[in-house]
């Protein structure tokens, strides 16, 4: 399945399991997303921005701290209305940062080809609550999640 990554030139390249990703580097000034009172960016209007035009599934990955309203913060966000997911950088970094990355890039592309959450905590489609759940969660869909993947191929 087909993927667009847009990331910033500081981020590197990480293989993304399941799906051909065709990177590009961009550079995007995150200032109009960023909340100046929690200094971090709002996933939501983010993504919005962003989504203009894109006609191919496209996760963009913001080297900032995310948030939606309610949440003390997000690791990332899709609307599958829009083709469009943020992933955002500051809470994943640490020595395990570039599998992180590939896991939450391949979790929100998952929401654009249409998948909800799992409830297997190895699976990648796994609710991260925390940094330790993305740690334990592997890069691969399970068993079930790829069977719904799999149906809505044919859409991409």
């Amino acid at each position: 399945m087909r993927l667009r990554v847009f990331s910033q030139p500081r981020v590197p390249r990480v293989e993304v399991p399941e799906f051909e990703v065709e990177w590009l580097t961009f550079d995007v000034d995150t200032r109009p997303f960023l909340d100046p009172f929690r200094v971090q960016c709002r996933a939501d209007v983010a993504v919005k921005a962003l989504a203009q035009g894109r006609g191919v599934p496209t996760v963009f990955v913001l080297d900032c701290d995310g948030y939606y309203p309610g949440l003390n913060f997000v690791f990332g966000l899709a609307v599958p209305e829009l083709m469009t997911a943020v992933v955002f950088t500051a809470r994943l970094r640490g020595a395990r940062f570039e599998e992180r990355l590939a896991k939450e890039i391949t979790h929100e592309a998952g929401h654009l080809y249409g998948l909800g959450h799992c409830d297997d905590p190895r699976c990648v489609m796994y609710f991260s609550n925390s940094i330790y759940d993305t740690d334990r969660k592997t890069p691969y869909f399970c068993q079930r999640c790829r069977r719904q993947l799999l149906r809505a191929r044919p859409y991409f």
